[in-house]
């Protein structure tokens, strides 16, 4: 007697292996059989005829940790097939923290500070007890570590006793369940850390034997010097390597992509463990404010208001020597869209270019300006921005460690984090790789692509009971129609839920079927063990 029967789907089992006709059997929470189980009996039974029968989706690289504290529903998700996340990246997470560190981290999305967690297991209980939707698996900001240690945005390299101090602490939060360290190198606080910090933390993450995400110094005019310092890194600690989101930007050269993967690879021959992970798409997203200088971060929000009213002050702020997007740069506003915003909601989709002549300004003034109007919530607007190739994903999908990530967090068009955005494809990431570079482009397999959000992902940061359809496995299991399959986002609107995901089941337990979701929350915090 099963819980759940599947019956007659096409089952792709998350190892690359061709696809194969057959039933898939879970009971308590575990896949128990998998072939030809016609004359089971079950509690439940879903009939997959022309459906795909594949592991849950694991999201590398997602930023829901504060998303799911607000609304454990993981809406955009578990509607996509994700059945586990990965959180804590680019060198942000909700622990360590401060009071005052944990209070600006939940006004991300306009939450109050209603936590009292200041370390890593403290704030994995908090999870454990709302009752999440998707399994998480929890990395350590090197952010967080920061600002515990230094204190809010310091604009400096750190001591030698700051980083020792900085060690003990990210060793206490892999001890209680953190799987790694995550860097945001092109961020603040992150641009400001040297490589002797950066190395000694990751020694104690690879004595740990976790793994380090970074988001690299640079991926335009100075990719060598970004991804090359990450490749140093790893060479000299042994830190197993995971390169978040390598797709190169807008300004850099154009053998950047290919050399890039000649690096990799040629670390790789050294014995090292290096992979990476892009996002499906040629728009690149950030916050507003990233395009501002690192030192505008440590500015009090009152004289920082008063820097974008004044005409001395915006030339200033312009002056950014460590750029994160060479399009503004290069002044190319015609490529860079407005994505989230609470006050101008009739400039969302909106190029900066068309904004500027709306207003019968400048760009850089229209930026201010936008900034200005914002008020006290300047730092949530959000920007996205023509910076990726096609061909430069191809080509990163065809090396067989590459994984594929949203850079998003979980979200909902309705509830607490309604209008809320994070990243064009945030609620259609899955159904855009799918359905573009698997079914339409057949850039690979969809065995082999599915590989890429199931059983790779679960290998790099170190799960070995998910990721495969495989009995004893963890019963998280997706279903979608690929021929119906369909990304039904825009620009102007991409809080939009994708066509052709059918069921999905976390943990043994349906979450979503039938273009329904279910009120049972199954989802897990994992901890490293």
């Amino acid at each position: 007697m099963f819980d759940i029967l599947i019956t007659n789907g096409n089952i792709i089992d998350g190892s690359g292996s061709r696809a194969f006709e057959g039933d898939v059997g879970i009971k308590d929470g575990r896949i128990a059989a998998i072939g030809e189980l016609s004359e089971a009996e079950s509690k439940e039974t879903i009939d997959a005829a022309k459906l795909v029968v594949a592991p849950g989706f694991i999201d590398i690289h997602t930023h829901s940790d504060i998303s799911l504290m607000v609304d454990p529903r993981a809406e955009s998700q578990i509607r996509q097939g994700v059945t586990t996340e990965v959180i804590g990246q680019c060198g942000f997470s909700l622990a360590p923290c401060t009071d005052e560190s944990r209070k600006e981290g939940l006004n991300v999305v306009g939450s109050e500070d209603f936590g009292t967690w200041k370390t890593y297991a403290e704030l994995l209980e908090a999870m454990d007890q709302a009752h999440i939707a998707t399994n998480v698996v929890g990395m350590v900001g090197h952010g967080a570590l920061r600002n515990v240690i230094m204190g809010p945005n310091a604009p400096r390299p750190a001591t030698n006793d700051e980083i020792a101090a900085m060690v003990r602490l990210l060793e206490q939060a892999l001890e209680e369940g953190g799987f790694g360290l995550t860097t945001g190198l092109e961020y603040h606080p992150g641009k400001m850390a040297q490589y002797d910090e950066l190395a000694a933390l990751c020694r104690a993450t690879a004595q740990a034997d976790g793994l380090y995400a970074t988001h690299s110094r640079n991926r335009d005019k100075r990719y060598f010097v970004g991804f090359g310092e990450a490749l140093d890194v790893a060479r000299d600690t042994g830190v197993r390597l995971q390169i978040s989101h390598v797709n190169p930007k807008y300004g850099c050269p154009a053998h950047t992509m290919r050399n890039t993967l000649q690096m990799i690879d040629w670390t790789r021959e050294e014995g090292l463990d290096v992979a990476m992970d892009i996002l499906p798409t040629i728009w690149n997203h950030t916050a507003l404010m990233a395009l501002l200088p690192s030192w505008a971060f440590s500015v009090a929000p009152d004289e920082l208001m008063a820097l974008f009213k004044s005409p001395a002050g915006r030339e200033k702020l312009k002056v950014n020597p460590l750029p994160i997007w060479q399009l503004a740069v290069d002044e190319k506003w015609d490529k860079i869209r407005l994505l989230s915003s609470l006050v101008n909601t009739g400039y969302l989709g909106w190029t900066i270019e068309e904004i500027a002549n709306d207003k019968n300004t400048t760009a850089w003034d229209a930026v201010f300006d936008l900034l200005i109007e914002e008020g006290q919530g300047y730092g949530k607007i959000t920007v996205t921005s023509e910076a990726f190739t096609e061909e430069d994903n191809c080509l990163a999908l065809a090396h067989p460690r590459t994984a594929v990530e949203s850079d998003t967090m979980a979200l909902a068009n309705d509830g607490v984090l309604a209008g809320h955005k994070l990243g064009f494809l945030g609620y259609n990431w899955v159904a855009r790789y799918i359905a573009h570079y698997l079914r339409d482009e057949k850039v690979l397999s969809l065995e082999e692509g599915l590989r890429r959000i199931t059983s790779l992902p679960a290998s790099r940061v170190g799960l070995i009971d998910r990721g495969r359809l495989i009995p004893g496995a963890a019963a998280d299991v997706t279903l979608f129609n690929l021929g119906k399959l369909r990304d039904n986002s825009t620009i102007a609107n991409p809080n939009v839920y994708p066509d052709g995901i059918e069921h999905v089941i976390v943990n043994g337990v349906t979450a979503f079927s039938g273009g329904k979701r279910t009120a049972d929350h199954a989802g897990r915090v994992l901890r490293r063990s």
